[in-house]
């Protein structure tokens, strides 16, 4: 369980976010909306662990993870992300960025989120080759392949086209499920969010 208590954050004395709290247990879909430039990308930073808050706590599973006093180094939460600007190895193909990290254990969930996300076309590409759709879905692929503690996704539906949004809520919705695995989204995209199995939804204003 994920749990985040009267969280803040200031940026040169600008408050951004205050005490925001939410609890998000297994297999939750969090939608995260409001207006551009409010803090909801700072949200997902802040619980990925690359800010660190001004006050209130983040745990996980009981355990502090991050305050005004302690950080739990991003690597060490399992917490996968999608990043807006995809955040690609750009010196290894499609293939390789998905299984990066990965135990060859993990060779089934990979296969099926290369068909579900229709990726098999496009596995040898790097990312320079890719479109700005391909580049979301390997995204997309890698961070759900690591099989996370959580999954961080921000505007996961941006660079998509109706019908692989249509794909990509449907995957959502499976791995919520499969994985048990509490999902936290933000996105403007309010007719694509409509189409999850949200259990919670937070307006950041």
């Amino acid at each position: 369980m994920l749990k985040i208590s009267d969280l803040s954050y200031k940026i040169n004395e600008k408050i951004l976010l205050n005490n925001i709290s939410l609890v998000a247990e297994k297999t939750d879909i969090i939608l995260i909306n409001g207006e551009s430039g409010i803090g909801k990308s700072t949200l997902l930073n802040l619980i990925a662990g690359h800010l660190t808050p001004f006050s209130g706590c983040i745990y996980f599973d009981n355990e502090e993870i991050s305050s005004n006093k302690k950080i739990l180094a991003p690597e060490k939460r399992n917490f996968g992300m999608v990043f807006q600007d995809f955040a690609l190895f750009p010196h290894i193909d499609a293939l390789s960025n998905i299984a990066f990290g990965v135990s060859h254990s993990e060779n089934e969930i990979i296969d099926l989120l290369i068909s579900e996300l229709q990726l098999a076309q496009h596995l040898k590409k790097f990312p320079f080759e890719l479109s700005g759709g391909q580049k979301q879905r390997v995204a997309i692929a890698r961070a759900i392949a690591m099989k996370p503690s959580v999954l961080l996704m921000d505007e996961p539906f941006s660079n998509l086209d109706n019908k692989l949004k249509s794909i990509t809520q449907n995957l959502i919705n499976l791995i919520s499920n499969r994985l048990e695995v509490p999902i936290i989204i933000v996105s403007h995209d309010i007719k694509s969010l409509e189409e999850l199995n949200a259990t919670k939804s937070i307006t950041v204003c």
